[in-house]
């Protein structure tokens, strides 16, 4: 399929041939259903009994769907054998079979792909960043956020942020070991759901409570940093104690919010995971929450972990973030 699109002046997009290296491949693959002029769905008996990220893929490309006009089109269901479709919603489109005979099938997609390209004149529009991250500022009251994001999109150009508004309704404070903390379990879905946040790959939610995360049977407390369970896209980060932190290491509040918000970015882009050892790197874990200040002083990263950033555009990108003489 790929090769045939290929043959006829498309631009398909495969993880195999399209993935930069050392960056992981769910975010990256959410990217490009997003910037796609079209999303080809292959279907089979295999596949549709399978759950995964094959079926998150496609729910992703049918919420991007919504989005669009209903006399356009986006998502192209194509079935492989003779196999059920997997989701109620994919029964409202009409889909191509290639089998018995493929030739004959990929010839319709074709002609569909042409004929409403030249139609609608589809040209989205390809980032020249390489990634669209999102901030909100949940509690925090950071007044230059407006200013922090500029700055961090003027010096490097690997990420591009955007400031986000999301007003959480619901109190989800909860005093945990008599230590109010912002218990990410229960935020509502609402807040994630809703229609602007397709636009982004991640979202980072700045809060001033520490963070309490449900972990299997566990209940975890007094958090820096970690995702939602509904949706992984959503990173929350606490800047509590962080004013004394930065303080402590002769730093602004606003250098240590983005020295956190990098950290995140690694670990949600990379495979770069942290550390339990405090090296005074920005990888570190930070169970003793006062290690920070180590990792506020030096503003580094670490030799073993510098050796896992094989994105060399990424890296750039970090250590313009990360530069001390760059007052936010």
């Amino acid at each position: 399929m790929y090769a045939q699109l290929k043959e006829h002046g498309i631009e398909p997009w495969l993880d195999k041939e399209n993935l930069l290296p050392g960056m992981k491949w769910e975010p990256a693959i959410r990217k490009a259903i997003r910037e796609s002029n079209f999303f080809i769905l292959l279907l089979s008996k295999q596949s549709s009994n399978r759950s995964g990220f094959i079926h998150k893929e496609m729910n992703i490309a049918l919420d991007i769907l919504e989005t669009f006009p209903e006399d356009q089109i986006f998502l192209i269901p194509i079935r492989l054998d003779d196999c059920k479709l997997p989701v109620e919603a994919l029964r409202e489109i009409h889909y191509v079979d290639f089998f018995p005979d493929w030739e004959n099938g990929f010839k319709k997609v074709l002609e569909s792909i042409n004929k409403h390209t030249k139609i609608l004149d589809i040209k989205k529009e390809i980032s020249v960043f390489e990634y669209k991250c999102g901030i909100v500022d949940i509690d925090v009251g950071l007044i230059n956020l407006p200013k922090i994001i500029q700055k961090l999109n003027s010096i490097q150009d690997f990420f591009h942020f955007i400031p986000v508004n999301i007003e959480l309704t619901q109190n989800v404070v909860r005093h945990i070991r008599g230590n109010p903390n912002l218990y990410v379990e229960l935020i509502p879905h609402n807040f994630y759901e809703q229609r602007e946040h397709l636009n982004t790959d991640l979202v980072a939610c700045l809060t001033r409570y520490p963070l309490a995360f449900k972990w299997y049977d566990k209940l975890l407390s007094n958090y820096f940093s970690g995702p939602s369970s509904i949706d992984n896209r959503f990173m929350f980060i606490s800047t509590d104690s962080l004013n004394s932190f930065t303080k402590q290491a002769g730093r602004t509040f606003e250098k240590g919010v983005v020295y956190i918000l990098i950290s995140q970015l690694l670990v949600y882009f990379t495979e770069l995971g942290y550390h339990g050892e405090t090296r005074g790197c920005i990888m570190d874990f930070c169970e003793n929450r006062a290690d920070m200040i180590k990792g506020l002083l030096n503003l580094k990263i670490c030799p073993e972990c510098l050796k896992k950033i094989r994105n060399e555009e990424l890296k750039k990108a970090i250590f313009s973030m990360l530069e001390d003489n760059i007052i936010i």
